[in-house]
């Protein structure tokens, strides 16, 4: 089964052996991290299994990706949390943990989003005597930074579209808005569930998570994740603005057209009568014998059109 394995030991992560993990957590030899995000369904029951888990705590690890939850019970605590997938796309996935006495268990569904290893971004953040808990919130840190990373870009290309539409509202297209938004709506469901799975953290003591022992940096990620929920939840407001100024551009414009329609029927329409009239089969109509009632005819109707089109003109509905 493929796991990445580490060993806590004075505060720094060494890479050990899955059988050297499992031996030595089993004789309470060490404090342990098991990254098991590569194992399937079944290899990773099978891990719970050889761990000993069973119970609610193995029910709720197997049940990671159909929730968003934070549990705790006496032999320790289960922790679940929404981030972000792919490389290519932005997409909704689970993270979830396992805390046991001297054992971190962490699972990703996916690969997340725009990210190396968890190894290589755990050295970004430069840890100094870490903990098993505090290794947990460093673990959520990241997922929490990503998350902020994705909400600024998509606050970026929304304010881009924003400065577009206000030099030419025509170059925005509805469909495009209509993905964003799609996009921003994922973003805010994924930094509201972070803040809510990590908002219970503090309440969820076990032995095998102490969140006295990790509460500045859990404080700073429940502030981050407050931060990354009022950025998304801007965003949402940002992009139905654009949408209804979108909208109203398009009823504007049906305006306009509907406007003209209807200058040119009020036009028309006493020409039509004229027209109904004269086409009229009586037999005596004395102006059809005049020598020349049709060019009167013909400067009437031309008098009558010059004479609406500007009325209406004066009054602005050319404008």
């Amino acid at each position: 089964m493929p796991t990445s394995c580490y060993e806590l030991l004075d505060g720094t992560l060494s890479p050990v052996t899955r059988a050297e993990t499992l031996t030595r957590w089993r004789t309470g030899d060490g404090a342990f991290w098991i990254d098991a995000s590569e194992l399937s369904g079944a290899e990773f029951g099978e891990l719970l299994d050889e761990l000993g888990v069973s119970g609610l705590l193995k029910r709720r690890s197997l049940e990671v990706g159909r929730s968003t939850t934070v549990i705790a019970v006496p032999k320790g605590t289960v922790a679940e949390w929404t981030l972000f997938t792919g490389d290519t796309e932005v997409q909704r996935g689970h993270g979830g943990a396992l805390c046991l006495e001297r054992l971190l268990l962490t699972l990703e569904l996916q690969p997340t989003h725009k990210g190396g290893s968890i190894g290589e971004d755990l050295k970004q953040l430069e840890l100094e005597r870490v903990t098993l808990s505090g290794l947990l919130c460093a673990l959520l840190l990241i997922h929490a930074q990503v998350t902020a990373r994705v909400t600024r870009d998509l606050r970026s290309e929304l304010l881009a579209m924003a400065e577009e539409m206000d030099r030419d509202p025509q170059s925005v297209d509805t469909a495009d808005l209509e993905e964003l938004k799609h996009r921003v709506v994922l973003t805010n469901a994924v930094a509201d569930e972070q803040r809510e799975a990590f908002d219970l953290l503090p309440h969820a003591s076990s032995a095998g998570f102490d969140p006295e022992s990790c509460t500045g940096p859990l404080g700073f990620v429940r502030t981050l994740a407050a931060a990354n929920e009022r950025l998304a939840d801007r965003n949402v407001a940002r992009v139905d603005n654009l949408l209804r100024r979108a909208q109203d551009y398009k009823t504007e414009i049906l305006n306009g057209r509907l406007a003209v329609l209807t200058v040119i029927s009020a036009i028309f329409m006493p020409l039509t009568l004229l027209a109904g009239i004269w086409g009229m089969n009586f037999q005596h109509m004395p102006e059809l014998d005049e020598p020349f009632a049709y060019y009167g005819a013909l400067s009437l109707m031309a008098t009558i059109a010059l004479v609406g089109a500007w009325i209406f003109y004066k009054r602005g509905w050319f404008d």
